[in-house]
């Protein structure tokens, strides 16, 4: 693991390095504005070896299996709507569980000014969720390729802008980071369905951890770091919250500030913090949620039964079950809110939060 907390993403890193380098951070961006979809090919004008390593990026692994992932991505279209749901108020602040990680994010977006990170997170979330994401319609290479460019860019001016202490954090946004984000996105996700109504099988289980494996792989994480089996990635994690599992006062005021905003979209604070900050609650516990030190209230008393009552009959088809197609127009005005009105592009960041 420590290995792993020493190395971040090497060909990306050097070709996005060699961008700022010739000054060329914001002619790359405006190259890539508009390159969406998998059929689209790579922009021209770009630095030779910024378009190699993208070339090289757009393929699955040799050990990709069609048939684990075609059955991985039907469970995670039949069930978009709690997966979608479970991400954005269960893994979301799970994130900051861990220092570094937590450390990153707050050198690019600021303690408090969340909503351009999440508007971008919920673009990769929808993209996934298409009918065919690695079709010629798709995104399903693209979007995870420039989710690296981001990343590159993101390690780049922590270094160069943020004074980052690799001998306290490691690498910036290692490959120990992106283990533990991913064991949130797969182990910890699958673990958690139970609370929406959602009993995945054991072949579900695998199929969708499958999925996620290959979509790991394709926004960076190594081989050696990724575990092969949902087994192996619960024991993984485990070692890894054991370790590296420690809640900072910044990382409970960027929690507080997330449910703030995302309370917001529905209506006054006041009004609405209270059932959001239950929710949360229920989704990630009581021990994460109080050291967080996230209110209790009322509300926490009400909200669980009405989850699991809502839910459970989505899944017995006492209530019309909200499509795929539904729950990515749904993702979609999020971030059109979160983001004015405007559609978010996967840009790269040219600057920290405060060289801005």
């Amino acid at each position: 693991m420590e290995r792993l907390r020493q190395i971040a993403d090497p060909p990306c890193d050097e070709a996005i390095a060699d961008v700022f380098e010739r000054g060329q951070g914001a002619a790359v961006n405006e190259a890539l504005h508009g390159w969406n979809t998998n059929s689209q090919p790579v922009p021209g004008g770009l630095p030779r070896k910024l378009r190699d390593f993208l070339e090289s990026a757009r393929r699955l692994p040799s050990w990709a299996d069609p048939e684990l992932m075609a059955a991985g991505h039907r469970f995670a279209l039949a069930n978009a709507q709690q997966i979608s749901f479970a991400a954005v108020l269960d893994v979301t602040p799970e994130r900051m569980r861990y220092p570094a990680a937590a450390a990153a994010i707050f050198g690019i977006e600021g303690p408090h000014d969340n909503k351009q990170g999440f508007a971008k997170a919920l673009r990769a979330v929808g993209d996934m969720l298409h009918k065919d994401p690695y079709g010629p319609d798709g995104a399903g290479f693209v979007t995870p390729a420039r989710v690296r460019l981001a990343h590159s860019a993101v390690r780049y001016l922590l270094h160069t802008e943020g004074g980052w202490d690799t001998g306290k954090w490691g690498a910036p946004l290692s490959q120990l980071d992106m283990l533990a984000e991913g064991n949130l996105f797969t182990s910890y996700l699958i673990d958690h369905l139970y609370k929406l109504g959602v009993h995945p099988n054991t072949q579900e289980a695998e199929s969708y951890f499958h999925e996620c494996r290959v979509g790991g792989h394709l926004l960076g994480m190594s081989e050696d770091g990724m575990p092969m089996t949902l087994a192996a990635a619960r024991k993984r994690a485990a070692a890894v919250d054991a370790l590296h599992v420690r809640v900072t006062p910044q990382s409970a005021k960027y929690v507080k500030a997330t449910v703030e905003y995302f309370s917001s979209l529905a209506g006054p604070k006041e009004m609405t913090v209270p059932p959001a900050t239950a929710l949360v609650r229920y989704m990630i516990g009581d021990a994460d949620a109080d050291a967080f030190d996230l209110a209790r209230s009322t509300w926490d008393e009400v909200v669980p039964t009405a989850v699991r009552g809502f839910f459970t009959g989505t899944q017995a088809g006492g209530l019309p079950t909200p499509s795929a197609t539904m729950t990515r127009l749904a993702i979609q005005i999020v971030r059109y809110a979160m983001n004015d009105g405007r559609e978010i592009d996967l840009t790269m960041p040219l600057h920290l939060y405060g060289h801005r």
